[in-house]
């Protein structure tokens, strides 16, 4: 069956499946954790997105559980402005889905069981909505495209502008570390926040800095607490599950109905006693969710 070939001038040619195509897109820095060809049709592999000041390393460790779990290949991966990826000075979930769907040709990715965390969880979301051919499963932890929390509306710019006016004074990256600390104290009351943030001091050509692009994501940090008023009217009408913290207001139950306007099939469930970090508050517990919800893409 042939499709249309899109780019940012218009309709080209015809080709084997759809593709979206964007002369802005970056390569992004992944790690396979698993077989390195990516390109079984009858497997769709697992693709991990961090939350905003995550990075793919975050991930690793329940990426190489999943793996052995679920017996899918799984890829983590670094989204722009973070981690190992690239920096540019725009920061647009249409974009960070753009940049996925390049990763996913790169890798001859056929289609794809998506897992994403909070900002991660709505580029997910994204791809599932502009490419939904290219999406075997879409599994969100602790988002909403309907609404936004205070954490995001209202603490996340006072910590992002307080970690900008830090001025390293060291190029020791144990010290940098403390600094940082003493500097956030006040605000990252949360420990695995406040080790998220420290894990983005690095040392690069000897000189200690951030890991993240504060600069863009501090002027870009309106879309990042959004959801694209482009992708109304848009669909995806695969397995979707929608997975919160119980203790954590980013996933009102009363969300339901603008969710399936968006995603018909999805389903929203809660991790007893977990906040907004689900995965690490009860990790087996989240385990238990992502094998049954693989489990329930079988023969895709």
């Amino acid at each position: 069956m042939k499709s249309i070939f899109i780019t940012s001038k218009g309709l080209l040619k015809q080709t084997s499946f759809l593709r979206i195509v964007s002369r802005n897109a970056v390569n992004l820095s992944y790690k396979i954790l698993g077989d390195e060809d990516l390109s079984d049709p009858d497997i769709a592999p697992l693709f991990i997105l961090h939350g905003l000041l995550g990075m793919k390393k975050h991930w690793e460790s329940l990426g190489k559980t999943m793996l052995s779990t679920t017996k899918r290949n799984a890829v983590v991966v670094d989204l722009r402005n973070h981690g190992d990826s690239p920096h540019v000075n725009s920061h647009k979930y249409q974009e960070l889905a753009e940049d996925m769907i390049q990763l996913l040709d790169k890798l001859s990715v056929k289609r794809a069981y998506l897992v994403g965390h909070s900002m991660g969880g709505k580029t997910c979301m994204c791809i599932s909505l502009m490419a939904p051919h290219r999406v075997a499963g879409l599994l969100v932890l602790d988002i909403s495209p309907a609404s936004a929390p205070y954490n995001i509306l209202e603490y996340m710019p006072k910590v992002l502008n307080l970690m900008k006016a830090v001025e390293f004074k060291t190029n020791d990256i144990r010290s940098s570390r403390k600094q940082v600390k003493r500097a956030l104290d006040d605000i990252v009351t949360e420990e695995k926040f406040m080790k998220a943030i420290i894990s983005n001091i690095r040392v690069k050509n000897g000189v200690v800095g951030w890991a993240c692009n504060l600069n863009t994501l501090i002027k870009h940090y309106k879309y990042i607490s959004s959801f694209p008023r482009e992708m109304l009217g848009k669909k995806y009408r695969g397995p979707t599950l929608f997975l919160g913290g119980q203790l954590s207001d980013y996933i009102p139950p009363d969300d339901l109905p603008k969710i399936k306007a968006y995603f018909p099939l999805a389903v929203i469930q809660y991790i007893p006693k977990t906040g907004h970090f689900l995965h690490v508050d009860d990790p087996r517990a989240f385990l238990e969710y992502v094998i049954s919800f693989s489990r329930s893409l079988e023969g895709d």
